[in-house]
């Protein structure tokens, strides 16, 4: 459901604070393809960092994606263009494989699919975020040497905080598939224990044919098989032969 209602949404907000990464990233990429010659070592380091760097604009932008279509936000037109993206930045000169350049493709998809989030945030005032964060750039520089160390440390803590909204975003250690599903056969085993004890109890000395074939299989499972063989000679000579029971207790252990 598409929602349409201003809520005066800043660069504090998750989806704003991710677009707003993926805009300076590109303008970092920008810098790069105006590097000059590819050949030379700061432009050849400028191409690499910046392709370095590419897939953290999609990242970004994804990562607003999924959470402007968590809140409802209509976002069809970057779903639309997403899948047909360029996703590497550095591509090679057809004339000369060894001649790195950056994609101008590559870098005006990122800009497309950021210019459809954008317009998908409703409420949002991107021109007040722009001189909020980068309007000090346009500052004049011949500025009192106090509100010079101000305005640094607003862009000193800017630049800390949003690394650490990306860090909080991504889980500092890898789940471990194998102590997971360890994990979850230890809990399977224990419930099965638990519900051997309840068919035992709930059995007791009766003749119930559900019941026992249930008890039988559960205490198989459990890698019990002696004990379904008591159980089997027990049952069988109280409430007759049953061949459920008996296969059961004849059974291999899993």
């Amino acid at each position: 459901m598409y929602r349409d209602v201003a809520s005066d949404l800043d660069e504090r907000d998750r989806a704003v604070g991710a677009i707003l990464i993926g805009e300076a990233l590109i303008a970092s990429c920008e810098r790069a393809q105006a590097a000059g010659d590819p050949h030379g070592p700061e432009g050849w380091r400028a191409i690499r960092d910046a392709h370095d760097a590419f897939p953290e604009i999609w990242r970004s932008l994804d990562r607003a994606r999924h959470e402007l279509a968590r809140r409802g936000v209509n976002v069809t037109g970057y779903d639309e263009l997403r899948p047909h993206v360029r996703t590497r930045l550095a591509t090679s000169n057809d004339d000369d494989a060894s001649e790195i350049r950056v994609d101008p493709v590559a870098l005006d998809d990122a800009r497309r699919a950021t210019s459809e989030l954008k317009l998908a945030v409703p409420g949002t005032d991107w021109q007040a975020i722009d001189q909020r964060t980068s309007g000090l750039v346009h500052a004049p520089l011949l500025l009192p040497k106090r509100n010079r160390a101000i305005v640094s440390g607003f862009v000193a803590l800017f630049v800390v905080a949003a690394v650490m909204w990306i860090s909080s975003l991504n889980p500092r250690t890898k789940p471990d598939r194998n102590a997971a599903m360890r994990r979850e056969i230890a809990e399977i085993a224990h419930q099965r224990r638990v519900n051997i004890v309840a068919l035992q109890r709930a059995i007791g000395g009766r003749c119930d044919e559900d019941l026992a074939h249930e008890l039988a299989k559960q205490l198989v499972m459990d890698g019990r098989g002696l004990e379904a063989k008591l159980f089997a000679g027990d049952y069988t000579a109280r409430c007759g032969e049953d061949p459920v029971v008996i296969r059961w207790a004849n059974a291999p252990e899993p």
